[in-house]
C-alpha cells in the first residue's frame, strides 16, 4: 500500500509539472491567473444570484439556495477538517521550478475552488440539465487554473471535484425528502 501511495504521489508531481511548467506559455501566463481569481467567477456569481433571487421562479430560488448550502459545505469541509488534517504544502511551496503566478494559503489538498465549482455545477444539473455543460466547463477551467498558477496538484483539484460533487449530491437528496415528505402531507 506505501509503494502504492508513492507511485501516485510521483504522477501527481510529474503531471503537475507538465501542466504547470511544461505547457506554460505568455498567453497562458496572462489569462490563468484572472481565471483562478475568486473575483473573476464570484462577482457574476453574485450579481447572476442577486438578480435570480428577486426575478425568478420557486424553482430557481429554490436552486440557488441549494447551490448556496452546497458551496458552503464543500468549502467549510475542504477548508476546515481536510486540509488541516492532511496538512498537505503547495506545490510552489514545496518543489522546485514552479511556475507560480499567484499566491494562496498554506495546504492545498483539496482545493476548495474546485470543490466550490464542482458543487455549482452538480446543483445546475440537476435543476437545469441544459445549463450544467457550462457550469461543467467553467469548472474545469478553474481547476486547470489552480495547478497552471502553481498552487494545487492535479489530485488537489480532482479530490476538490470529488467532495463538491458528494456535497452538492447530499443537498439533493435532502432537499428532494424535503419535496417528497411535503406531497405527503
Amino acid at each position: 500500500m506505501e509503494e502504492l501511495l508513492k507511485k501516485l504521489i510521483n504522477l501527481d508531481v510529474r503531471v503537475f509539472y507538465f501542466l504547470n511548467r511544461d505547457l506554460s506559455n505568455p498567453v497562458l501566463d496572462f489569462i490563468m491567473p484572472i481565471i483562478t481569481n475568486e473575483g473573476f467567477i464570484l462577482g457574476p456569481i453574485i450579481a447572476v444570484a442577486v438578480y435570480f433571487m428577486i426575478r425568478g421562479s420557486r424553482k430557481t430560488r429554490i436552486a440557488l439556495l441549494c447551490m448556496i448550502i452546497a458551496v458552503l459545505f464543500a468549502d467549510a469541509v475542504a477548508y476546515r477538517l481536510i486540509k488541516p488534517f492532511f496538512g498537505r504544502l503547495r506545490p510552489c511551496d514545496v518543489l522546485p521550478g514552479v511556475n507560480q503566478l499567484v499566491n494562496a494559503g498554506r495546504f492545498s489538498f483539496p482545493s476548495n475552488h474546485a470543490a466550490n465549482m464542482m458543487a455549482l455545477a452538480t446543483i445546475t444539473g440537476f435543476f437545469y440539465k441544459k445549463y450544467f455543460w457550462i457550469v461543467f466547463a467553467i469548472a474545469l477551467l478553474e481547476g486547470y487554473s489552480r495547478i497552471y498558477v502553481g498552487v494545487h496538484y492535479p489530485l488537489d483539484v480532482l479530490n476538490g471535484y470529488f467532495l463538491g460533487a458528494i456535497s452538492a449530491l447530499i443537498v439533493i437528496i435532502i432537499y428532494r425528502r424535503i419535496e417528497y415528505e411535503k406531497k405527503r402531507k
